[in-house]
C-alpha cells in the first residue's frame, strides 16, 4: 500500500479524486438535499389539501371519518382512522384540532398530516413505495452511485493513460541505462509529457551519435599512437645492430627524435581538446592587445617565414578585447601554423586585423596548396588531415581547439579555399566590454 501511494499512479488518483469526484460528489448531494427538502414540502402542501378537501366534505354531506377515508382514497395515499384519544396530544395540539385545523407530522422518512372528524384520528401519509418522496430518494441513490461509478471510471482510465506514457519512458531510460542507444519513445502528445518523449529521444540520438563517435575516435587515436610507436621501436631496433655507421645512428636517433616530438604533440593536444570540451565556464577573462598578441604570434615564425621565403602583408589595427589571452593565443599559432605550411614558397601571406561596431575580424590568407569543398568540410574533423599535409607531423587536432576556443569566446569561422590558389581563415570574436 506504502508503495502504491508513493507511485504516480497512486498519487494522480489521490490528486483526482480528492479534487474532482469528491466535489462533485459532495455538490450533487447539497443539489439533491434541497431538491428533496423542497419536494417534501410539495408533498406536505399536497397533504394538507387533501385533508382540507375531506374536512370540509365531512362538514358539507355529514359524512362520517370511514365514510370520507372511502370517497377520497387513492392508491398514492396511506388513510388510518383511530378513535380520537386526548390525552395522546398536548394541550395545543388538542385546541387546533378541536378547532378543525389540519396538523404537520413529520417523520424519519415521510410526512404526515392529521384532522379530526367525528371524534376519530384521520392519518394521511403518503404510499410507502409509490410517492414523489420515495421515487425521488432512490432516484438520487442511483444518480450518486451512477456519478460515482462513471467518474472513477473515467479518473481510472485517464490516470492510466497518463501513467502508462510516464512508464514508456521510464521503461526507456532504463534501458538505455543497461547500454541499448536504440531505443525510442513513441509518443505524438503536444503535452509535457510528449516534450519530455520528444526530448529523450533527442537525448538518446545525441549518446548514441557521441558514442559512435567516440569509438571511431577511439579507432583513429589507437592508429595515430601506433604510427610513431612502430617508428621508434623500429629505430630502435635497428640502432641496437652493431653495424650500423654513425651517420646511420645519427639518422635513426633524428627520427626517434621526430616521432617522440610528434608523439609529445599528440598528446599535448588531445590533452587541450579534452581540458576545452569539459569547459563551461573556464575562461580567464582579461583585458589585452589584440593586436600585439598577433604580431608577436607573427614574430614566433619568423624562422621559419624566412626559410620558406614568404612575403608578409600584416595590416593589424589597434584593438584590446576582452578574452582568455592564452587560449586566443593557441588559436592564432594554429591558423598561422597552416597558413605557412600550405603556402607556397616566395608567396604571400596576409594577415589582416579590424574592428566594426559590433565584432573583431581577424582574417588569415595564404597562397598554396588550397583545399577541395570535402577538405574544407572535414577540417574540423578530430585527427582529419589532408592528404598534403600527412609529411609535416601535425596531430590533425588543431583545427578542432582553434573552432573550440572561438566557440567558446561566442565566436564564428568562416573558410574559403580553392585548390592550388590559397585558403582565407576569418575569425569573428564577438566584442566584450565588461572588463
Amino acid at each position: 500500500m506504502k508503495r502504491f501511494l508513493s507511485s504516480i499512479y497512486g498519487r494522480f488518483l489521490i490528486i483526482f479524486f480528492g479534487l474532482l469526484l469528491i466535489p462533485i460528489l459532495l455538490t450533487l448531494t447539497l443539489f439533491l438535499t434541497f431538491q428533496f427538502n423542497s419536494l417534501t414540502t410539495q408533498v406536505e402542501t399536497m397533504l394538507v389539501e387533501r385533508a382540507d378537501s375531506m374536512r370540509t366534505a365531512s362538514e358539507r354531506y355529514e359524512l362520517g371519518a370511514d365514510e370520507v377515508v372511502e370517497l377520497f382514497s387513492e392508491q398514492t395515499l396511506v388513510m388510518a382512522t383511530n378513535r380520537y384519544d386526548a390525552t395522546e396530544w398536548s394541550v395545543s395540539e388538542r385546541a387546533r384540532l378541536e378547532r378543525g385545523d389540519v396538523l404537520t407530522v413529520r417523520d424519519e422518512r415521510l410526512p404526515a398530516v392529521v384532522l379530526l372528524i367525528d371524534e376519530t384520528i384521520v392519518t394521511l401519509t403518503p404510499n410507502a413505495e409509490d410517492n414523489p418522496i420515495s421515487i425521488f430518494r432512490n432516484l438520487s441513490l442511483q444518480t450518486l452511485l451512477l456519478t460515482a461509478l462513471v467518474s472513477s471510471g473515467f479518473v481510472l482510465l485517464a490516470v492510466r493513460l497518463m501513467t502508462r506514457r510516464i512508464d514508456r519512458v521510464t521503461e526507456a531510460a532504463s534501458r538505455v541505462a543497461s547500454g541499448d542507444l536504440t531505443v525510442r519513445v513513441q509518443d505524438g502528445g503536444n503535452d509535457e509529457i510528449g516534450k519530455l518523449a520528444s526530448q529523450f529521444n533527442q537525448m538518446t540520438e545525441t549518446l548514441a551519435t557521441n558514442e559512435s563517435k567516440n569509438e571511431e575516435l577511439t579507432s583513429i587515436m589507437a592508429h595515430e599512437f601506433k604510427t610513431p610507436v612502430a617508428s621508434i621501436l623500429g629505430y630502435a631496433t635497428m640502432l641496437k645492430r652493431g653495424d650500423v655507421s654513425t651517420e646511420k645512428r645519427i639518422d635513426y636517433a633524428t627520427m626517434i627524435e621526430q616521432e617522440g616530438k610528434r608523439l609529445s604533440r599528440l598528446s599535448r593536444d588531445l590533452l587541450r581538446l579534452a581540458k576545452l570540451d569539459h569547459t563551461v565556464v573556464g575562461l580567464d577573462l582579461t583585458r589585452f592587445s589584440l593586436t600585439e598578441q598577433i604580431r608577436e604570434s607573427i614574430l614566433s615564425f619568423e624562422r621559419e617565414s624566412t626559410k620558406k621565403q614568404l612575403n608578409w602583408i600584416v595590416e593589424l589595427d589597434e584593438i584590446d578585447m576582452v578574452g582568455d589571452a592564452g587560449l586566443l593565443q593557441q588559436v592564432w599559432m594554429n591558423l598561422l601554423q597552416n597558413a605557412m605550411t600550405h603556402a607556397y614558397e616566395d608567396g604571400m601571406l596576409r594577415v589582416h586585423l579590424t574592428q566594426t561596431s559590433e565584432a573583431i575580424v581577424c582574417e588569415i590568407r595564404d597562397e598554396g596548396e588550397g583545399m577541395t569543398p570535402d577538405q574544407v568540410s572535414r577540417m574540423y574533423e578530430r585527427f582529419y588531415q589532408a592528404d598534403s599535409s600527412r609529411h609535416q607531423g601535425g596531430s590533425g587536432l588543431g583545427m578542432a581547439i582553434v573552432q573550440k576556443i572561438v566557440t567558446l569566446h561566442g565566436g564564428k569561422i568562416q573558410v574559403n579555399s580553392e585548390v592550388q590558389v590559397g585558403t582565407t581563415v576569418t575569425v569573428t570574436l564577438p566584442l566584450r566590454r565588461d572588463r
